[in-house]
């Protein structure tokens, strides 16, 4: 068993494992890192890290080539159109309609663990631990439950965060930013 969300890095018997007092006791718990393990989880998340600094790097490059447009045949348009309200989703349509823009290119697998797909965000050491954006305040983050529903305008706002990257000196949208503004360019096209 692994700790986290993060593809194995971390391995359970690192840490010990507390009950959170009065909350689904047994069920709801807590990791604590042994003091004999903090040189394996310092390893294990500078491993993590450069994997993921690189897997990052691809997806902006991918994201640079696949440019800002996002093509649907009037087939797959209709589809959407008819099957999703781009104001009105619960989770399940929500779940369905990501499998739909996977399908249909618009969205790859990988990509649903960062547009709150299953619920859990996962533990991403390439992503800036800084993010901005100039949008008016908005009630929502990356939580689905925070859209309630309106997955129109929870995608566009959550398209408008950046970064200040260091190496290119400028501000640079998040991967999150990437992806949620593919979805709010389909939900636009469907006619929200």
């Amino acid at each position: 068993m692994e700790a986290g969300h993060t593809s194995g890095a971390f391995h359970s018997s690192w840490f010990n494992y507390i009950d959170i007092p009065g909350i689904y006791p047994g069920k709801m718990r807590y990791a604590v890192l042994k003091d004999e393990c903090r040189d394996q989880f310092r390893e294990a998340v500078q491993a993590k890290r450069e994997e993921q600094l690189l897997a990052f790097q691809k997806f902006k490059e991918d994201a640079r080539k696949r440019g800002k447009s996002v093509k649907l045949t009037d087939a797959q348009l209709g589809h959407l159109s008819a099957s999703y309200n781009p104001k009105e989703m619960n989770q399940e349509e929500y779940q369905a309609f990501i499998d739909d823009l996977c399908e249909y290119g618009i969205l790859d697998e990988a990509d649903k663990d960062y547009i709150s797909y299953s619920g859990l965000v996962p533990i991403d050491f390439s992503e800036p631990t800084c993010t901005g954006t100039a949008a008016p305040y908005q009630p929502y983050d990356r939580d689905f439950g925070s859209s309630g529903g309106n997955v129109l305008d929870w995608s566009k706002y959550l398209s408008t965060f950046e970064y200040f990257n260091s190496d290119t000196n400028r501000f640079e949208p998040t991967r999150n930013a990437i992806l949620f503004e593919r979805i709010q360019k389909v939900l636009v096209k469907m006619g929200g």
